[in-house]
């Protein structure tokens, strides 16, 4: 159970460090919100969830096959190593320079939440990208390590983090407020940078260690 609630809390962490950072879902949420209210931003991930968890039995069946396989759990380590240390240095590298979030900036796609939801996963080539490097990564360890129940837990934990900030966000437009502290703010995005940076060097790490083996 104890591998199985660390699969959870870092995937977790991980995803706070996705959803916090500015972008085409932050700005449906917010216009969506300003329309709908609170709903809107649990809405919006349910629709971001639903091309996830797509991509995530895909991986899921197409990795499984690759649990034992030294090379390719090695390989796939680095890489998803190397992108998380460029993802923690972008965080830290953003709010060094001031990073705001602003809840006025509405980007209105005219669809609804449920399908802007969608429609922002599956036109972000960064996603992709992530789900190719850092999912797969985790995938693999999931599988590894508590076979597809540790999945789930990772998935779980991965769509929580969306679902607790874009309420937030949700909540603090529906309520009128047009920012977030940017010292609360900023605080968190260092917290979340330093942990994805000891994630990227305990993959590489690992995936190094794999690969010499």
């Amino acid at each position: 159970m104890g591998i199985l609630v660390g699969i959870f809390f870092s995937s977790m962490g991980i995803g706070f460090s996705g959803a916090l950072m500015p972008g085409p879902m932050l700005s449906v949420t917010v216009a969506e919100s300003y329309k709908k209210g609170f709903w809107a931003g649990p809405l919006v991930v349910l629709g971001h969830s639903l091309p996830e968890l797509v991509l995530m039995v895909l991986f899921s069946l197409g990795l499984n096959r690759y649990v034992q396989n030294d090379t390719v759990t090695g390989v796939i380590g680095v890489v998803g190593g190397v992108f998380l240390g460029w993802l923690g240095v972008k965080i830290f590298l953003e709010v060094r320079q001031g990073i705001t979030i602003d809840l006025t900036a509405k980007e209105d796609v005219g669809w609804g939440p449920f399908v802007a939801g969608i429609w922002t996963s599956v036109s972000n080539p960064g996603w992709i990208i992530w789900w190719a490097t850092i999912g797969a990564r985790w995938i693999l360890l999931a599988l590894d390590k508590s076979g597809i129940v540790g999945v789930v837990f990772f998935f779980i934990g991965h769509i929580l983090a969306d679902l607790i900030w874009y309420s937030l966000v949700s909540f603090l437009v529906s309520r009128g407020r047009g920012r977030i502290s940017d010292r609360v703010y900023h605080g968190v995005l260092y917290v979340c940078s330093l942990m994805v940076l000891g994630f990227a060097v305990l993959f590489i790490v690992n995936g190094i260690t794999t690969l010499t083996r």
